[in-house]
């Protein structure tokens, strides 16, 4: 087409182009507070030419499309960020409360009540027929042994509490995943017919951001524009259209919540996410805290049951066990007295009344190996470190995090986040493209009232 009507014909393309630019800036500008809304960007290229004659002559411009500025790369990048920094939060919640449950910093702690005991054996054995002194030691080892059933049953209700955050993760998880097949189905059928689905791109991304949240994610991009959803484990959580929801059930003996996934148990595959962080702590960290306490109380009751029985009580009768025999497993929450007569404690070496020797000899199993071949006070220090350690390590961890997160965030916002000034200039620059467009309109119509005027002369 060549002449005034073509003329018009490239104004008006023209027209509809700046105009689509236009709407795409106001758009960019009306959503620079919408959470995951990335910029998009209005593109335009040249009208094939025409021939005229022996000449190519141009024809104006298209709008070709209109298309979100992301970077992908970046993207994954800060899902696996997420993945770290979310499990890493969640592990460090309930490792502070259990770190709590050892705090001996004013003297009723675990550490403070079990040199409470071996205190009252030494105070007794400077008057050993002293039945107050004797009430002492009973008062410190049933304060001991509370202590003990105390942290060990704390740590069995922290275990169990977790299930519930388990159980609130995969439900988290299965609604996402369901959001993101519908999403894949709509943006594949937009993709099918040439259109850009920006606004449906961007709300998947907030969906994959929030998944990685709670589980290590992997993310495959199909030609199609849907994506598959797998953990880092290969378990599929959405593929296409199609989501596959996770379940749980509770597993034997322990009566935990395990996670399935068409009928195969994953809960060992999940690493990262806070689901990851949840399962770190419920299944390796408090047994073997758990562990740990059991073995320092068996090794206790075990040493002082020994010892008690090689003395003599007030009434010059052999010792017997001073603690109830600890059993195999949960010497802890089973942690009792054998009796509550203060005179049946066996402070004598000989079976007189005013011997001191056994009270000496069973005070001194505080300076002894017996736990696990250490003192009693160095394997508990141990036990405490470690879980300091843990939570300070974790800690410093997460403050890494959170700054790499915190930096590929700024990134995002620089490449795909919404700049006011910029939106104004493009808005001004369009505006003036449009203005122009528009004067070519009615310079092209004049033109073409004089040219009919004249035709008709």
């Amino acid at each position: 087409m060549s002449g005034l009507f073509g003329s018009m014909n490239i104004a008006l393309r023209a027209l509809l182009a700046q105009q689509g630019a236009i709407s795409t800036a106001s758009n960019n500008i009306a959503n620079v507070n919408t959470p995951g809304y990335s910029r998009q960007r209005a593109v335009m290229t040249a009208a094939p030419p025409v021939n005229v004659g022996n000449f190519l002559i141009g024809n104006g411009v298209e709008l070709v499309k209109v298309e979100n500025i992301r970077d992908r790369i970046l993207e994954l990048r800060m899902h696996q960020e997420t993945q770290q920094q979310s499990e890493l939060d969640a592990f460090l919640g309930p490792m502070k409360q259990i770190e709590a449950l050892f705090n001996d910093a004013q003297g009723g702690g675990l550490g403070g009540v079990i040199n409470n005991f071996f205190n009252s054996l030494s105070q007794l054995s400077t008057n050993p027929s002293s039945l107050p002194l004797r009430q002492g030691v009973l008062t410190a080892g049933q304060n001991m042994a509370t202590a003990f059933r105390s942290v060990a049953g704390n740590l069995v209700t922290q275990q169990r509490s977790l299930d519930q955050t388990i159980q609130q993760s995969v439900d988290d998880i299965n609604r996402y995943t369901t959001q993101v097949a519908a999403l894949n189905k709509q943006i594949t059928a937009q993709v099918g017919v040439g259109k850009q689905p920006n606004e449906l791109l961007d709300q998947r991304e907030v969906l994959i951001r929030k998944i990685s949240e709670l589980v290590d994610v992997a993310i495959i991009d199909s030609q199609d524009g849907s994506i598959t959803l797998t953990t880092s484990g290969g378990t599929a959580l959405a593929v296409g259209d199609q989501s596959v929801a996770l379940q749980t059930q509770p597993g034997v003996p322990t009566g935990l919540l395990q996670i399935f996934s068409q009928g195969s148990n994953i809960t060992g595959q999940i690493k990262s996410g806070r689901l990851g962080g949840t399962l770190t702590v419920r299944d390796t960290v408090i047994p073997s805290i758990l562990a740990d306490v059991d073995t320092l109380a068996a090794g206790i009751a075990s040493s002082v049951n020994t010892a008690h029985q090689a003395g003599f009580d007030l009434n010059g009768a052999a010792g017997g066990n001073f603690f109830v025999p600890p059993p195999a497993t949960g010497a802890a929450a089973g942690m009792n007295l054998a009796f509550s007569n203060p005179a049946l404690v066996a402070a004598s070496s000989d079976g007189t009344p005013g011997s001191n020797g056994n009270a000496v000899a069973l005070s001194g199993l505080r300076d002894q190996a017996v736990v696990a071949s250490q003192k009693p006070s160095d394997f508990y220090s141990t036990v405490v470190f470690r879980i300091g350690n843990d939570v300070s390590s974790s800690t410093a961890e997460y403050d890494a995090e959170n700054l790499v997160l915190r930096q590929l965030e700024n990134q995002r916002a620089a490449i795909s986040g919404v700049s006011l000034d910029e939106e104004a200039a493009n808005l001004i620059r369009f505006q003036r493209a449009f203005e122009a467009q528009a004067r070519v309109i009615a310079a092209v119509d004049e033109l073409t009232r004089i040219a009919i005027n004249l035709g008709r002369g």
